[in-house]
């Protein structure tokens, strides 16, 4: 049995139904060349019938009750003396391997309905996020879903965030995707074989561990340097655990979820951090755009807050373990700059608190910003676990960021179009913000519980329209956008390239048009057509005024004859 971290233990027993602790992702691809109505019918019959073989889809949750002590015969008189008071030992949660699980307990296919489009996608996504896992099988779901419009299908699947985290989620799914469209027999992400040198990555050398004074100095260094954030002033400098303002987006969480969905070009954000003096990463840039589009969408619900909206931004962490299960997650807290209406100083704002808070996380490295972190989650997870976790605010939402493949990505023949993840919202937190890199892009995964944060897709919306509006703040040309804009397309052209024979009916069809307009040229003008039609009409009427006064003279001398 392979034991649960801290970590884990938290993601489980602060899962609920109105807080689900389940992480998923949304795939859309498109249908293979000479792909047939029945498709995905076969792809189900075929996935239903792949074993799973990779850990942690073959883990089962257990728990072990500890072993009892065994008894001994008193002798003598030790029937006189009082037993000692043993604490009861706890019970003990692990993952053990299961063989031979149905596959079909997990898998799922399901059909659109008309017109097949990204709202009916999401409102299906929605749902099925909501839904708990089972527990009493592996901790995960596969959605396969047909009828998306432009012959396209998706591919929804959830699995338990202490199981997974994103980073582990990317690179078991790179044994399941090629960069050449040709290559066939790719596996489910299930049926991965890694052998037990690749699951456990380059050979980490031996570390002892820290000796006590060590241990009590790391914790000293990080309870000193949270002490210090505390004396900052809200939103400025390192951000204090805790000092988040209360907004619409905090409150006991409901059931009910919704999800909206944006795609950002990498190249236009690369851009302009490089306009900013000093410089700026993506994230940063990330950062920005969504500060701007949160202040938006607060001014219009008349819901801002004086101080600045706090995100939590999770870090990919050591990992101790070497077992296939678990989650390593630590995390910095970053000012969104909802509080400045200029769009080039928030930029700047929150470019330079990002910079500061990363800059504590070197600060204190190692076994000390482990222990930093541990501290800024104690109150969250113990008001979770406590059922009132609304009430204690760590930050306002979390935004995260999973890197992703560069390349074009192919699934037995299937074009990859885009990514979005679909992931979980804490205790008291109505939005999560997460972002893949796919390509030329960034695809945003907007979650939020419409109870609280309606329309999440305003956000998605506002996003694309923050990024404009930030490159005219730094006086960015429009040609390099529009120059980023065709690149793309290019892109997606040679993507969608048609088969040879299809090739030959697009090259026949073009050329009809052009026929047409050579005919058109050679037709007389308008004004020549109108003069012919109106002579016509012309002749036409005084041979009809000839007939009728023909008719009337022939009348006549009939009646003069009788």
């Amino acid at each position: 049995m392979q034991r649960l971290n801290s970590q884990d233990e938290y993601f489980l027993d602060t899962d609920t139904a109105t807080a689900p602790t389940h992480i998923g992702g949304l795939e859309i691809y498109r249908l293979p060349p000479g792909a047939g109505p029945d498709f995905m019918h076969k792809l189900y019959t075929k996935l239903k019938n792949s074993p799973v073989r990779a850990e942690p889809f073959n883990y089962k949750l257990v728990t072990q009750e500890p072993e009892q002590a065994e008894k001994t015969a008193k002798k003598g008189l030790d029937w006189l003396r009082p037993a000692p008071q043993r604490k009861k030992a706890k019970p003990e949660r692990g993952w053990e391997i299961v063989d031979n699980i149905k596959v079909e307990d997990h898998l799922y296919l399901h059909a659109l309905p008309k017109p097949g489009g990204q709202r009916e996608l999401g409102e299906l996504v929605s749902r099925l996020h909501v839904n708990r896992l089972d527990r009493s099988r592996p901790l995960w779901e596969t959605h396969l879903i047909e009828g998306l419009e432009g012959g396209r299908y998706a591919v929804y699947q959830k699995i338990h965030h202490s199981q997974f985290d994103g980073k582990r989620g990317m690179s078991l799914a790179h044994h399941t995707r090629s960069p050449k469209a040709s290559t066939r027999g790719l596996p489910p992400i299930w049926s991965v074989t890694l052998d037990k040198a690749e699951r456990a990555g380059k050979p980490k050398p031996a570390v002892e561990p820290p000796s006590k004074l060590k241990a009590l100095a790391s914790w000293g260094k990080a309870l000193s340097s949270m002490s210090a954030a505390r004396k900052n002033k809200p939103g400025e400098g390192v951000i204090a655990p805790y000092s988040a303002p209360q907004t619409i987006l905090n409150g006991p969480l409901t059931a009910r979820r919704r999800l909206g969905t944006q795609s950002l070009p990498i190249a236009r954000m690369k851009a302009l951090g490089a306009a900013i003096e000093g410089g700026a990463t993506v994230n940063e840039i990330l950062l920005a755009v969504c500060g701007g589009a949160l202040r938006r969408y607060l001014v219009e619900q008349n819901a801002l807050p004086e101080q600045p909206l706090i995100a939590a931004c999770p870090v990919a962490m050591p990992r101790k373990e070497e077992g296939a299960a678990g989650s390593a997650v630590g995390q910095i807290l970053v000012s969104l700059g909802t509080h400045v209406a200029d769009p080039k100083q928030r930029l700047l704002a929150v470019v330079a608190s990002s910079k500061v808070n990363k800059e504590l996380m070197k600060a204190i490295e190692g076994e000390a910003y482990a222990h930093y972190t541990e501290l800024s989650m104690v109150p969250q997870v113990l008001a979770a676990k406590g059922g009132f976790g609304h009430k204690v605010l760590n930050a306002n939402l979390v935004i995260s960021n999973v890197p992703g493949p560069r390349e074009a990505q192919y699934t037995n023949g299937a074009l990859l179009e885009s990514m979005y993840a679909a992931s979980m919202l804490l205790a008291g937190q109505a939005l999560n913000i997460t972002v893949s890199n796919f390509g030329d892009n960034l695809d945003m995964g907007i979650m939020a519980c419409p109870d609280l944060c309606p329309s999440p897709q305003k956000i998605a919306v506002y996003a694309g329209e923050e990024l404009t509006l930030l490159e005219r703040a730094m006086g960015l040309k429009p040609q390099a956008r529009k120059a980023a804009s065709k690149t793309a397309a290019r892109k997606r052209a040679a993507a969608k390239k048609p088969a040879p024979a299809k090739a030959a009916q697009e090259t026949a069809s073009t050329k009809k048009p052009a026929a047409k307009k050579v005919a058109a040229k050679k037709a007389p003008p308008k004004k020549a057509v109108v003069a012919r039609v109106g002579a016509k009409a012309v002749v036409a009427k005084k041979v009809a005024v000839k007939k009728v006064a023909v008719k009337k003279a022939a009348v006549k001398k009939s009646k003069a004859g009788r």
